[in-house]
């Protein structure tokens, strides 16, 4: 979904001269010639341009927001332990390291859908580690296309977001699933042709989650969530699975897969790719859903981001002719983290079910 992805044709633009002005500068460097009180200044000029360009595309999508965003992507996993790691320590230990909540790795295997073995991003919460009994409400966040699921503790800011709820003793944890095989890949999150993305969420990451983690295993206290392609996901998968998900949050998503190869490529041709079509595209289904299970849909969007804004509209107005609980919320900006970040904290305060109501 390359027209209104996270990451955009603008920022993959931007990224691309960079490293061209830098690879430019590099190959100058390399000749004798260039080894010079000149090719010094030349030296400090690309490394100025370079990050002159870098910051101004970062800005424009706060796709980095903090210094340790950008240490993250150099370090890769190793930036954050994992689950297992975490869990082994000491609960006193766990509980003073931990007071403002942790990010931690967790594994989540395959058990049939044929995605294979993947991580999981998730943020702890810091009563996770001081009421060792207590367990807790699960927001699933959905990354967009490009993306992977850190972007959701990077430029989301998903972490800031749930320990400001923690302070307000409505404490959740946040799951960030991996539901593409790659930066680039665009699986739309359902069970296309090529790979099972739906199975994966509801067969691998679902079960895993309850599983290993200290959840209310219960739809009223588990939500789903998504920026950009990640919106369509959880739009798309939370009307579909309403015995699952009491809360939908729907950050500038479309209404209807969109995929850079088309549906063919999505689904394939014939007749059971097409009624698969109709069974992905909300705005297409959204009139025939019945009026239970209940559940609540926040949807928001820049109001700059109008594409995505003329299908959210009609789609607000129909799930509340339908009878359900469906709010759109704008805010001045685009296609971009600095619409989703705020609306992420605005939309969990709402969204988070008190702790009486998910136990």
């Amino acid at each position: 979904m390359f027209g209104l992805s996270v990451i955009s044709w603008g920022f993959i633009a931007g990224l691309g001269t960079t490293a061209l002005v830098a690879w430019v500068g590099w190959r100058l460097l390399r000749r004798r010639s260039y080894r010079t009180p000149a090719a010094f200044m030349l030296a400090i000029a690309i490394v100025l341009t370079t990050a002159g360009a870098a910051t101004g595309v970062n800005r424009y999508f706060s796709y980095l927001p903090h210094f340790g965003d950008v240490v993250s992507v150099v370090d890769g996993n190793s930036y954050w332990p994992t689950y297992r790691d975490v869990a082994a320590l000491a609960p006193a230990v766990a509980a003073k390291r931990y007071r403002h909540g942790a990010t931690v790795q967790l594994v989540v295997p395959d058990n049939g859908s044929g995605f294979g073995t993947h991580d999981a991003l998730v943020w702890l919460p810091p009563q996770y580690f001081t009421n060792p009994d207590e367990r807790f409400p699960v927001v699933y966040l959905i990354h967009g296309s490009p993306g992977v699921p850190a972007d959701w503790f990077r430029g989301g800011e998903a972490g800031s977001a749930a320990q400001k709820l923690a302070e307000q003793n409505e404490p959740l944890i946040v799951v960030a699933p991996r539901m593409s095989h790659d930066w680039l890949d665009d699986p739309e999150c359902v069970d296309g042709k090529k790979e099972k993305v739906e199975t994966h969420f509801l067969d691998d990451v679902l079960p895993t989650v309850d599983g290993v983690l200290r959840t209310v295993p219960n739809r009223d206290a588990r939500l789903v969530g998504g920026m950009s392609a990640g919106g369509y996901c959880a739009l798309n998968l939370g009307l579909r699975h309403r015995d699952l998900f009491a809360t939908i949050i729907d950050m500038s998503g479309f209404t209807k897969p969109t995929h850079d190869g088309g549906m063919d490529a999505l689904f394939g041709t014939g007749p059971t790719a097409k009624k698969k079509v109709q069974a992905n595209t909300p705005e297409k289904y959204v009139h025939k859903l019945p009026p239970s299970p209940r559940i609540r849909i926040w949807l928001d969007c820049g109001t700059s981001d109008h594409e995505v804004l003329d299908q959210m509209k009609p789609i607000q107005q129909e799930l509340v002719r339908r009878g359900f609980h469906a709010e759109l919320h704008l805010r001045p900006g685009a296609h971009t983290f600095h619409v989703w970040a705020p609306a992420l904290v605005e939309s969990l305060r709402w969204a988070a079910p008190p702790m009486e109501a998910a136990a």
